[in-house]
């Protein structure tokens, strides 16, 4: 689909009466500053260029319709059950990606440097999840090897401090006193210290355009092209794992954990 601009996108969630979109807030497709007068002409742009764009059809003399398509997209956009938000790194900055999934329809989005967005279909909730896996960084190559070291956040954090100030020996030490061996050890203490990409993958979980609950994945890849994930399996006062990742991998642990919440219970 050619890409929409943030007026084609205000103009729709006026439509739908719908003022932030989880994972976007407002801003994005507000003019910035904008007063009441200001605001009323981005809609007629927006209006404008749907029309133009074959998305929004009929006559305003007889009523205009978004097309089926374009319409689907809204309604998940504004009304998910689940949305996965992607955030990574960029520079000073954070790109973020988002799949939107309500029923049948899975719905992506992605904002262009000139403010323009991408929207993108999935096929599956598998399909989304790997894009999310690949958007915040983890290699592509899969696990040749597992490793996984069950700690807290105390402790976490006083690892990543030490990694961060350059004390890798100290932390190599630490991770082998808590289960894995020497090469996972180090690796695991460069993706701490120096990550070539870093991001986090999170499911929110959504009704009436609210998050209710959310389960994040941390997620850093070092220069070996390995990556590392940390995530909090039952709540961010338990247990912190920190496990060896790839995109097959995380793609997997996001759609498995979200079939598991939803499943009906027996």
């Amino acid at each position: 689909m050619p890409d929409i601009h943030p007026s084609e996108f205000g103009y729709a969630f006026a439509f739908a009466k719908t003022e932030e979109i989880i994972g976007w807030g407002a801003e994005p497709f507000r003019p910035a500053g904008a007063g009441d007068g200001e605001l009323a002409d981005w809609l007629t742009e927006g209006e404008k260029r749907l029309v133009a764009a074959g998305r929004l059809v009929g006559a305003p003399e007889t009523g205009l319709n978004f097309i089926d398509d374009i319409a689907q997209a809204i309604l998940a956009l504004v009304n998910p059950g689940i949305v996965l938000l992607a955030q990574r790194k960029s520079g000073s900055g954070v790109r973020t990606q988002t799949v939107h999934v309500r029923g049948d329809d899975l719905v992506g989005l992605t904002r262009h440097p000139d403010g323009t967005f991408d929207l993108t279909r999935y096929a599956d909730l598998p399909a989304a999840a790997g894009a999310c896996a690949a958007f915040v960084g983890a290699a592509l190559p899969p696990l040749d090897t597992e490793a996984r070291i069950e700690t807290d956040r105390e402790a976490l954090s006083a690892l990543r401090r030490l990694a961060g100030n350059g004390q890798a020996d100290q932390v190599v030490t630490a991770l082998m006193q808590m289960g894995v061996g020497e090469p996972d050890a180090r690796s695991a203490t460069l993706a701490l210290a120096s990550p070539t990409a870093a991001g986090v993958a999170s499911v929110l979980y959504c009704r009436n355009n609210v998050v209710e609950d959310t389960e994040s994945f941390s997620a850093m890849t070092n220069a070996q092209d390995h990556t590392w994930i940390v995530f909090a399996p039952a709540s961010l006062n338990g247990p912190m794992i920190l496990e060896r990742s790839s995109v097959a991998a995380l793609t997997a642990r996001i759609a498995v954990g979200i079939a598991a919440r939803l499943m009906p219970p027996n």
